[in-house]
């Protein structure tokens, strides 16, 4: 049989085990508040001695700031002892030897005895389960964040392809003006109007950028675009106290990069900085080449000796201490107040870097600011893509027949008299059912079709599909504003030809249509 207690002696020392073995730390504090009992896990917890603890003010193991308040709720305890929890709804704190803090929970339990009232406490650290919190609510955060950037991203795809038909239209109309105008002053109008329309197609190739995912279109390129492309979207984000600088050096080198991510980098850089400015001060950017020697290379693992793009932002701001600059990169940790930001920003910047073979570093110092340095391994021998606009005759057909459809009517018609001033004969529609009906009763009639992608009822895809069926090998070009989230690999099994982004300049659709019926 199990052995039990059998005399008071006995209990009282199973009694003294419990206490001293359990789990949780044990504190009984008489009704002046001075400790007359702990157990082996209030030691370990506050790092006291239980010596050091024994006839103290209960006190000694609050945060200075709580002492008050935790004077005032003794003396109620006092007046009215009931078991009850403390620091429900708020967050509770004790304080260590070494004056650390650590979070706790609190449960009182009032021991009535001759002597007076005693209050009982058992103190939990709760340290992990707040981390394990903090971490949830951080990866909400993150996944609310995440869901927000894919429904900009989707909101921004439908704003560009509506804006990219606006462009189009005012192009086209724009370019067959300039064609049939003799007057000097109207042509440098029509121009500059031409001139506004390019500036538009680039604002929204930048807002597609800042907004599309997926995988890294990395190729050759000077980082000075890209840059100078980011920092002209911020100037109408970042608050006007904050004077924005930009240098450019001439001779940086090219590099493997992803514009978007370029983007992406410049964005959370600078919205850090600036959240650093409150009341406004300078943040200047500066790109310039850079050649990293070996042995500062050797205390950087991840680069080696070699010239480099070096990307340097820079602000006057309140900076960040020594003491946390080491952990500025770590997923959520943040030193704003809470609902400041979530903590990712940089820890973004340095997993983009990673991905582009570079590295990134910041300098900082309390009230005097902070520069953050990114440096991009110089590349040789990748060519970079040039987006190039050949110059190209405007009559380029000789009487052969194009099948034309976009839902805009305004689009439908200016490519149809854009064609027709090139020497095409051009049947324009509206409707991509009512074209493949058309296209059905002679299939044999065009040498080549045009549509849009996206059009109510049937995609250009599916009118592709269709057309192939009647005639494989047609050339067909389609024409789409959802180019830079949409995957070419999607156009080939359609037999698509030739895919171009809108809004089309007169010069690229001349170009595509005669290599495609005459060779490039």
């Amino acid at each position: 049989m199990p052995a039990t207690p059998r005399s008071d002696s006995d209990w009282e020392r199973l009694l003294a085990a419990t206490v001293e073995s359990a789990p949780a730390g044990l504190l009984v504090a008489d009704p002046e508040g001075r400790v007359v009992l702990v157990n082996r896990e209030v030691e370990r917890l506050f790092g006291y001695a239980r010596g050091e603890l024994l006839g103290r003010s209960v006190e000694v193991l609050l945060p200075e700031h709580s002492v008050q308040a935790h004077t005032a709720l003794r003396s109620a305890f006092a007046v009215s002892p009931d078991a009850r929890p403390m620091g429900a709804g708020r967050d509770l704190y004790g304080r260590r030897k070494d004056g650390t803090e650590v979070p706790v929970e609190v449960g009182l339990n009032p021991l009535v005895t001759e002597a007076g009232t005693f209050v009982l406490a058992s103190v939990v650290d709760i340290t992990i389960r707040k981390a394990a919190e903090n971490e949830r609510t951080a990866l909400q955060e993150e996944l609310r964040r995440a869901h927000r950037l894919e429904v900009m991203g989707t909101l921004a795809s439908g704003m560009a392809h509506d804006f990219n038909n606006v462009l189009g239209a005012i192009m086209g109309y724009g370019e067959i003006a300039l064609m049939e105008t003799r007057e000097s002053s109207v042509q440098q109008d029509l121009g500059a109007l031409l001139g506004a329309v390019e500036r538009g197609r680039e604002v929204v190739k930048r807002i597609l950028g800042f907004s599309r995912g997926g995988e890294r279109a990395m190729r050759s390129l000077s980082l000075g675009a890209p840059v100078e492309e980011a920092v002209h979207l911020l100037r109408a984000t970042i608050p006007a106290s904050v004077d924005i600088r930009l240098a450019l050096h001439p001779q940086t080198p090219k590099v493997l990069a992803d514009p978007a991510a370029v983007h992406q980098i410049v964005l959370n850089l600078a919205t850090n900085a600036a959240r650093a400015m409150p009341d406004g001060g300078t943040l200047e950017f500066v790109l310039e080449p850079f050649y990293l020697l070996d042995h500062v290379a050797r205390e950087r693992p991840d680069l080696r000796e070699g010239p480099y793009a070096r990307l340097l932002v820079r602000d006057d701001g309140m900076g960040i201490p020594f003491e946390v600059q080491d952990r500025v990169f770590e997923p959520f940790f943040t030193t704003r107040e809470p609902g400041g930001g979530s903590g990712l920003g940089l820890t973004m910047v340095s997993r983009l870097m990673v991905e582009h073979g570079g590295d990134v570093r910041l300098e900082s110092e309390s009230g005097r600011g902070t520069t953050v340095e990114c440096l991009f391994p110089a590349v040789e021998g990748y060519p970079e893509r040039e987006e190039e606009e050949a110059v190209v005759t405007a009559s380029h057909g000789g009487g052969q027949r194009v099948l034309y459809v976009d839902d805009e009517p305004d689009l439908a018609k200016v490519g149809r008299r854009r064609l027709e001033s090139m020497g095409y004969e051009v049947v324009a529609e509206t409707d991509p059912r009512k074209a493949l009906e058309i296209f059905r009763r002679a299939p044999e009639d065009f040498d080549v079709v045009v549509t849009d992608y996206a059009m109510p009822g049937m995609t250009g895809l599916s009118l592709a599909d269709g057309l192939r069926e009647l005639r494989p090998g047609l050339p067909i070009v389609v024409l789409t504003g959802y180019l830079d989230v949409l995957s070419p690999e999607r156009f080939v099994p359609a037999g698509v030809s030739v895919v171009i982004n809108k809004p089309v300049t007169m010069s690229e659709l001349a170009r595509t249509i005669h290599g495609l019926l005459h060779g490039p």
